[in-house]
């Protein structure tokens, strides 16, 4: 009985010591929840991989999440943004036709065609479309403050193709810079 006693009382000191250690947490992705601070690209008119490609007819699988401080700028207008802040430009973006990840992304505002980075991850998009290929879609792009002068202005979002070989480009979204 005593060594029953004893191991009993061991088992109880390891459960206790145990119960000082970390749990793993798997806490589910939340789109909406506020990321890193900006990153501080310099991105530079013309650098944008659409650049002497084709455009093809149809419509992208894209949505801009942000015009600068203006969020869901399509739906949401006027869509007004302070000239004196970094502007952010981000979304998702992937082959319609395809169903896959496109080659790239670039953001084209009045004309001038702006690089993004692309590939950030998208888990609402993947669950979403019920393609699980499209998680890594997200671009976001930043201009530095002052990069663009106050009044109207208007960003369409191309979207390279998976083969790379064309484009296909969402409709202009209007903005104003203040």
């Amino acid at each position: 009985m005593t060594k029953s006693v004893a191991l009993f009382g061991c088992l109880c000191l390891m459960a206790l010591a145990a119960c000082d250690q970390p749990k793993s947490r798997n806490v589910p992705f939340d789109p909406m929840a506020a990321g890193p601070a900006p990153e501080a690209i310099v991105v530079v008119p013309g650098e944008g991989l659409s650049v002497g490609l084709p455009k093809r007819s149809g419509f992208p699988g894209v949505f801009l999440d942000h015009a600068g401080a203006a969020t869901d700028p399509m739906a949401r207008q006027p869509a007004v943004t302070p000239a004196d802040q970094p502007m952010v430009f981000d979304g998702f973006a992937y082959d319609p036709l395809a169903k896959q990840p496109a080659k790239g992304v670039d953001v084209v505002i009045d004309g001038h065609v702006y690089a993004t980075t692309y590939g950030r991850a998208r888990q609402d998009v993947a669950r979403f479309t019920k393609v699980p290929e499209l998680v890594a879609v997200g671009f976001k792009t930043v201009l530095p403050a002052g990069t663009l002068a106050p009044g109207p202005h208007s960003v369409t979002v191309r979207v390279i193709a998976a083969d790379g070989k064309g484009y296909f480009e969402g409709p202009p979204i209007p903005f104003q810079v203040k």
